[in-house]
């Protein structure tokens, strides 16, 4: 307000006017000259001199007034200093921008995370089973569950943690009695004891797919896809769980994803038993190219005939 004194924008309404004594003795606060006499208390107890203080307040006020002042490229320091303090951004009312609250896990269990629900087969694969127009005798129907349990999936990017020794013994001695009951032919025990070993968290990806063979076996082909899929999860370079999932897919007529999977487990871990069913599948997966190509190209005539 004394003359030549610089003041911020926001301040000008409230130091314009000319400083000019109140009465002998005494010039307005912040004038050069001015004869100061104790602070208040509040200011002591701030670490502010009276005159900040003063300003500050105004300042307050002003923005109070207008809010959208708190968004000039001049208070870039003001917003900063809410953000680092409170963890706050501010709008253009001068309010708190709402956070996303965060979701944090308060049990004491490190449990990972349930394993997630299996998407239904897409829609490109039930088009390889209906665009075959030849007689498949060992084909099967798809079954649509309940399918066996599997353990919880790992937390993406976390560390392989070692089984611990009684859940290892425990995977052993389940292996041993579902081998047992599969050489007697008992397969519901066979399969209840993979199952017994598998949720023991000590099983190996060789397990998983040992059960998905017998659940093959047991014309239950989803079923041994989703435990081939479990077993690439603990080794995506098991060449046995690629081509008993290839073999699966096989089963229900989805040609393109049995050859993928098949040639993929040749690769890895080659069998000369495998060698006839590769082509068959390499065969029946061009034919469905074919065909689905020659579908895409009458589909537009079909269309302008029906216009």
């Amino acid at each position: 307000g004394c003359p030549g004194q610089v003041r911020p924008f926001w301040l000008k309404p409230f130091w314009h006017k000319p400083c000019r004594p109140k009465r002998p003795g005494r010039t307005r606060k912040g004038c050069p000259g001015q004869v100061r006499t104790a602070a208040p208390s509040v200011a002591a107890d701030s670490g502010m001199e009276p005159d900040e203080l003063e300003a500050l307040s105004a300042a307050v006020e002003k923005l109070r007034q207008n809010p959208k002042l708190l968004h000039h490229p001049d208070l870039g320091f003001l917003r900063d200093y809410a953000k680092a303090v409170w963890g706050v951004e501010l709008d253009e009312q001068g309010k708190p921008v709402p956070q996303v609250p965060l979701e944090i896990e308060l049990s004491d269990d490190d449990e990972p995370p349930p394993r997630p629900k299996e998407p239904e087969p897409a829609a490109a694969e039930a088009f390889d089973i209906a665009d075959s127009d030849e007689e498949d005798p060992e084909r099967v129907p798809e079954d649509s569950g309940p399918f066996p349990p599997l353990p919880p999936a790992r937390r993406p990017g976390a560390p392989i943690e070692e089984p611990s020794e009684e859940a290892a013994v425990a995977c052993h001695a389940a292996k041993q009695a579902a081998s047992e009951a599969a050489e007697d032919g008992d397969d519901a025990l066979a399969l209840q004891q993979y199952t017994v070993a598998i949720m023991t968290g000590a099983a190996s990806a060789l397990l998983f797919v040992r059960r998905a063979e017998l659940l093959l076996k047991q014309r239950r082909p989803n079923a041994a896809v989703r435990d081939c899929s479990a077993a690439l999860e603990v080794n995506m370079d098991c060449g046995k769980a690629y081509r008993v999932r290839g073999m699966a897919h096989r089963r229900i007529g989805r040609w393109q994803a049995a050859h993928q999977d098949i040639s993929l487990g040749q690769k890895l871990d080659y069998e000369d038993s495998a060698v006839e069913l590769q082509k068959l599948v390499a065969e029946k997966a061009t034919r469905a190219a074919e065909r689905r190509a020659a579908i895409a190209r009458d589909a537009p005539g079909r269309k302008r005939h029906k216009g």
